[in-house]
C-alpha cells in the first residue's frame, strides 16, 4: 500500500497485517494538522488529522480477512526505540536463514520470476549476495540486499515494507541531503530549497566529489521496476525518496558539499549541513491539476480530452462509476462530433484488468485481442477462468476519430497494458515519457505476503504472469515508448506548466 502523509509520498510502505489489532501507522514529524491517504490497488481513504489524536477504519483483504486499522498523530513513548532497532546487528545465521526463506518464497511463488534474466544470471547474483552475509549486519544493512535482489528482477509488482522502514527511521532519527532533487533525464535540480546558496532551478553536478549521475545509477539499482525501465524509478526520486535513499546507501553525514551550476550557467560550490526532513519539507510538488480521477472537458469545439487518472474501482467508490463515465463521455463525444481526442492516462498506476479493455473498446471499430496468456508457477488460466484472454468486441458507439495519449513513468500495471494495445494496434500517437509498466505485459494479480522472521522485512510476490497480446517491437524489456518525448524543465515544473498538454493541443491543432 502506498502512503501520502502530508506531502509526503510514501510508495509501497504499508502492508495489511490482519493479526495487528489494530495496525498503527503513526503520522510522520512534525505532527499537524494536515491530510493522510492510503491507497491499496483497488481503494483508498483519507483523513484531515490533527495531533494527540486516532483514526480508526477497516480494510477487507481479499474479500475475507478484517485488517484493522489505525492513524495515530499521537507519538508512543517508545517510537525513538523502536526505530533505533532497526540498526540493531542480527547475527549472520539468522540473517541467511531470512535470506533462504526469502528466496525460496520467490522460486515457489513468483510467475514472472526469471521474465527478464534468465535462472542462470539470477542464481549468481543470489549466490554473491548470500555469499556476502558472512558478519553480523543490522536490519538495514541487511535490507539492502534484498532492494538489490528484487530490483535485479526487474518486477515493479514485486514489493516490500523498506520504504516504512526508511521513513520511519530516518525520518526520525538522523539528518540527510536537506534538499529536494528533482530529476529531468540524466540531470539533477533543486526543486526548492531554504537554503540560500542552494537557490531552486540550480543543477546539482555533484555531492563530495561524486557526479550527480553516478549517484543517481547507484540508487536506481535498489528500486524496483519492470524490465530496463528507469521512469517509474524516477517518479520515486522526484516524490522526495531522494534524501533518504542517498543516507540509506552513501551513508550518513554532517554536511555536504555540493558542486552545481547557476540559472546563469555559473559553477559553484558550496557545503550544505544536514538537516531534519521536517525542517526542508517542499510544498511546491509535480502536480499538474485538481482534475477528477475521471474528466471530460473540451478545450477546443473540434477537441475532446479525457482525463482517467486510474483505473481503480476502489478509489472511484462513491464518487464516480468507471463504466457510466466511459458510456456517458463518448456519447457526448459522439453527439458533438468531436473528430479529435486526447486521453490523459499521466498518474495512473492501473487497476481493474477489465477496464483497460473496456477503454479500448470504445477506440476501435474491430474486434481485438488483449491478453495473449495468463500463468501462475502451477496453473495456466483458461478464457472460460478470464474472458480477456478472448476476443474482445468494439462498443457500438465506438470513437473513429484521431486519438492522442498522454503518459508518463506512473503509467503502470493496467495502464501500460493498455498503452501497448493501443501501440500494437497503430490507434495514436504517444506523448510525454515512456511508460512505468512493460510493454509485453506484468506479473501481478494476486499476491502473497512473506514475513521474514529475524530481519522482519516483508516481501510482496505477485502470482501470476500477464502477457499481453501485441506485436512485437525492438525492445522486450521496455515500455510503451512516446512517439514524442516532451519533458518540462525545472522552471516549468516549479510553475506547474503542463508542456505535455501544450504539445498535445498544438499537434492535434496542426493535423
Amino acid at each position: 500500500m502506498d502512503v501520502k502523509d502530508g506531502d509526503i509520498y510514501q510508495k509501497g510502505i504499508w502492508n495489511l497485517s490482519p493479526e495487528n489489532k489494530p495496525d498503527i501507522y503513526f503520522a510522520l514529524e512534525p505532527v499537524h494538522e494536515k491530510k493522510i491517504s492510503f491507497y491499496t490497488d483497488i481503494d483508498s481513504i483519507s483523513f484531515n488529522v490533527i495531533p494527540d489524536s486516532n483514526y480508526n477504519f477497516i480494510i477487507l483483504l481479499n474479500g475475507k480477512d478484517t485488517c484493522y486499522t489505525q492513524i495515530s498523530t499521537i507519538k508512543p513513548s517508545k517510537q525513538t526505540e523502536l526505530n533505533t532497532a532497526s540498526l540493531n546487528n542480527i547475527e549472520s545465521e539468522l540473517l541467511r536463514k531470512d535470506f533462504t526463506f526469502f528466496r525460496e518464497a520467490l522460486e515457489k511463488e513468483h510467475a514472472g520470476l526469471y521474465r527478464y534474466k534468465n535462472k542462470i544470471i539470477l542464481n549468481k547474483l543470489f549466490d554473491s549476495c548470500f555469499a556476502a552475509l558472512n558478519h553480523p549486519m543490522s536490519q538495514l544493512e541487511f535490507a539492502k540486499s534484498i532492494a538489490f535482489l528484487i530490483s535485479s528482477i526487474e518486477d515493479g509488482h514485486t514489493g516490500t515494507n523498506l520504504s516504512r522502514l526508511l521513513m520511519n527511521y530516518y525520518g526520525e532519527n538522523e539528518k540527510m541531503f536537506p534538499v529536494y532533487v528533482y530529476f529531468i533525464n540524466a540531470k539533477a535540480y533543486v526543486l526548492c530549497s531554504s537554503i540560500k546558496e542552494l537557490p531552486a532551478e540550480a543543477e546539482i553536478l555533484s555531492i563530495d566529489n561524486k557526479p550527480i549521475a553516478e549517484i543517481k545509477k547507484t540508487l536506481l539499482q535498489y528500486l524496483p521496476s519492470d524490465g530496463k525501465i528507469e521512469t517509474k524509478k524516477n517518479q520515486v526520486l522526484n516524490n522526495g525518496a531522494f534524501c533518504f535513499l542517498y543516507n540509506w546507501i552513501f551513508g550518513n553525514k554532517n554536511s555536504f558539499t555540493v558542486r552545481y551550476k547557476t540559472k546563469q550557467e555559473e559553477i559553484k560550490t558550496t557545503k550544505i549541513n544536514a538537516a531534519f526532513v521536517k525542517d526542508f519539507e517542499c510544498d511546491n510538488r509535480n502536480e499538474l491539476s485538481n482534475k477528477k480521477d475521471l474528466q471530460l472537458d473540451f478545450p477546443e469545439k473540434d477537441i475532446a480530452l479525457l482525463t482517467v487518472k486510474t483505473f481503480d474501482d476502489n478509489k472511484l467508490a462513491g464518487k464516480q462509476n468507471f463504466r457510466d463515465f466511459l458510456e456517458t463521455s463518448f456519447k457526448e463525444i459522439n453527439s458533438r462530433s468531436v473528430s479529435k481526442l486526447i486521453i490523459d492516462l499521466r498518474g495512473n498506476a492501473g487497476g481493474a484488468d477489465a477496464y483497460g479493455a473496456l477503454l479500448y473498446s470504445y477506440l476501435t471499430r474491430k474486434p481485438f485481442k488483449y491478453f495473449y496468456s495468463i500463468e501462475s508457477t502451477t496453473n495456466k488460466i483458461t478464457v472460460e477462468e478470464d474472458s480477456l484472454l478472448g476476443l474482445q468486441q468494439p462498443q457500438n458507439n465506438s470513437f473513429n476519430g484521431k486519438v492522442l495519449f498522454l503518459i508518463n513513468g506512473v503509467c503502470f500495471s493496467t495502464t501500460a497494458d493498455f498503452c501497448s494495445i493501443a501501440k500494437s494496434n497503430n490507434r495514436g500517437k504517444f506523448i510525454g515519457e515512456e511508460t512505468g509498466g512493460g510493454y509485453y505485459g506484468n506479473t501481478s494479480g494476486q499476491t502473497t505476503k512473506v514475513g521474514l522472521p529475524n530481519s522482519k522485512i516483508d516481501i510482496i510476490i505477485p502470482k501470476f504472469k500477464y502477457v499481453n497480446d501485441v506485436k512485437k517491437v525492438k525492445y522486450a524489456d521496455r515500455g510503451i515508448i512516446p512517439d514524442y518525448t516532451i519533458l518540462p524543465t525545472v522552471h516549468e515544473v516549479i510553475l506547474h506548466k503542463d508542456v505535455q498538454l501544450s504539445f498535445a493541443l498544438k499537434l492535434v491543432r496542426e493535423k
